[in-house]
């Protein structure tokens, strides 16, 4: 047979071959058992894809049912600078921002539509990171580079779609701390196998129980305290320390 003729024929016969593989593959070979842990469902309200809250973008609010500006109910009576009264209509608003307990530390007392800040400048709702950039300089200015807060649109400050959630749309201003949230389930991956399982169940232990072993499991090398030393003698009780390390 020349060797074009070999040729061909083992061309030919390549196809077959794998043929006969997966053949054996799906007929000989045992089943793969794959552990698959409990499907565990997100709620879609769970997982918020653009800010946190609704952020007022000027100073009006709902009064008698109709939404008004501040200025419209407060040119009606004056607040001195060094009190503070009680919150009559706005009961619903919680101060709990450590030190800052005032109203007119951030509201200007003379137009309550505005803001103020430290030096008597006056600014809008809408600029409110202005302001807290005056106490909290630190998280300003992680907020400026990208750091801190939550980016929108896109990752490229040059990009129009780019938009950084100002701070009001995340933190509630008279109380900004979070409230302590649950967290939602982690992801079940393939290569970690289901952690609920025993080792036994899928042949071998998933990388992250190996990682998680109890530290006097497996020798020294997995922190296991090295045992004590045998050259030092018990001392009795009342004997006296030596001097000068022993020697």
């Amino acid at each position: 047979m020349s060797g074009a003729g070999r040729t061909s024929l083992v061309l030919w016969l390549i196809g077959p071959a794998f043929l006969g593989v997966a053949a054996y593959l799906a007929l000989v070979a045992p089943p793969a058992t794959i552990p698959i842990g409990e499907m565990k469902i997100i709620p879609s309200d769970a997982v918020k894809g653009g800010a946190w809250r609704q952020a007022k973008v000027d100073a009006r609010g709902v009064v008698a049912g109709s939404d008004r500006p501040c200025s419209e109910c407060h040119k009606l009576f004056t607040t001195p600078p060094g009190e503070n009264k009680a919150l009559v209509q706005h009961k619903d608003i919680v101060m709990n921002h450590g030190m800052n307990t005032r109203c007119l530390n951030c509201h200007d007392g003379d137009d309550r539509d505005k803001l103020v800040l430290h030096d008597g400048t006056t600014v809008s709702f809408a600029d409110t990171p202005r302001l807290c950039s005056q106490c909290h300089g630190t998280v300003y200015r992680d907020w400026q580079l990208g750091t801190h807060g939550k980016t929108l649109g896109s990752w490229d400050a040059k990009d129009e779609k780019h938009r950084r959630l100002t701070c009001n749309e995340c933190h509630e201003p008279h109380s900004p701390a979070y409230k302590p949230m649950k967290p939602l389930p982690a992801p079940t991956t393939l290569r970690m196998g289901d952690q609920s399982m025993p080792k036994e169940h899928h042949g071998k232990e998933s990388p992250l129980r190996r990682r998680s072993a109890s530290p006097h499991e497996g020798g020294p090398e997995h922190g296991e305290p090295a045992e004590p030393s045998q050259d030092k003698t018990p001392m009795e009780p009342g004997q006296p320390a030596e001097k000068g390390g022993g020697k």
